[in-house]
């Protein structure tokens, strides 16, 4: 089984959100699944060059 498939029969199966999927059409259920009400966590990630730039800057200014 894909990671894919396994995921969509866990949200079918289990129902996280309380959508109410075991008394809805298919259609129904393919409206709910695609609508836009899932938050997917994210995290912003800094590279060292830009980490590098800023202490190099602070450095240089604070020598001067």
């Amino acid at each position: 089984m894909s990671d894919f498939y396994e995921t969509l029969v866990a949200e079918l199966r289990d129902d996280p959100l309380g959508r109410g999927y075991a008394s809805m059409t298919d259609e129904q259920v393919a409206a709910s699944l695609s609508e836009a009400n899932r938050h997917v966590p994210t995290q912003r990630f800094i590279s060292m060059r830009a980490i590098a730039a800023v202490l190099d800057y602070i450095v240089f200014h604070y020598q001067q």
